[in-house]
């Protein structure tokens, strides 16, 4: 299903104008956080060199991309936002999670610079997956200005890096590239590991470890 999706994606780019072809397929890659981030903007970049792009027009398709994928981050912030009002009123109690822990975490990124700089460098890393950053925005709650600023910019620099290696085919880039695609992978499923686990252990602890009730008169 989502190799049919991912080839489907990346067939467009022979079919649309290169513009939208990043446009369109940064917001589904964005949204369909399995898709490895580099995929659509090295393509981009080796179809730009192909129809020799200046510079400038290279420029023009990262703020393209930037745009895609902060439009697709705000739909995934936008589930996780309301998700996590969901998760915590029906499961809070069994998980011990209180809408006070989430504050705290909350109030450690801040709203101010420190948490645009924070924000855009997670964004910007790339070894780090995207959809997390965008999936904790949310939970955490955090201002949508702040949010939308910190994706585009950090967006601009990560993007920036794929397009212009496809662009150049370098074997040094594209080593690079691939060592951080496989990284960037493994935290994603190892942070999906850790959460299975984590609802592992809260009902283990739940099912083996109940308080007794007193039952004294």
């Amino acid at each position: 299903m989502l190799h049919t999706i991912e080839t489907s994606l990346l067939s467009l780019v022979h079919t649309l104008p290169l513009e939208w072809f990043v446009l369109i397929a940064s917001i589904v890659e964005e949204i369909v956080a399995p898709i490895p981030s580099p995929t659509v903007m090295v393509l981009a970049g080796s179809a730009a060199s192909v129809q020799s792009y200046g510079y400038i027009g290279l420029l023009f398709l990262v703020c393209i991309g930037a745009v895609g994928k902060t439009f697709g981050a705000l739909v995934v912030y936008g589930v996780a936002y309301h998700a996590e009002d969901f998760v915590l009123r029906h499961f809070g109690k069994f998980f011990e999670i209180t809408p006070h822990d989430i504050e705290r975490l909350s109030a450690k990124i801040g709203t101010g610079f420190r948490a645009y700089w924070t924000l855009t460098l997670f964004r910007a890393l790339p070894i780090m997956p995207s959809s997390l950053v965008s999936v904790g925005g949310g939970v955490l709650k955090v201002p949508v200005r702040i949010f939308v600023v910190s994706a585009f910019l950090g967006t601009l620099i990560r993007d920036g890096l794929y397009l212009y290696a496809g662009y150049v085919g370098t074997e040094a880039l594209s080593t690079f590239i691939t060592q951080s695609t496989h990284i960037e992978s493994f935290v994603q499923y190892g942070v999906l590991g850790l959460i299975v686990l984590g609802c592992v252990y809260f009902i283990y602890k739940k099912k083996f470890f109940k308080t007794p009730k007193n039952t004294s008169v």
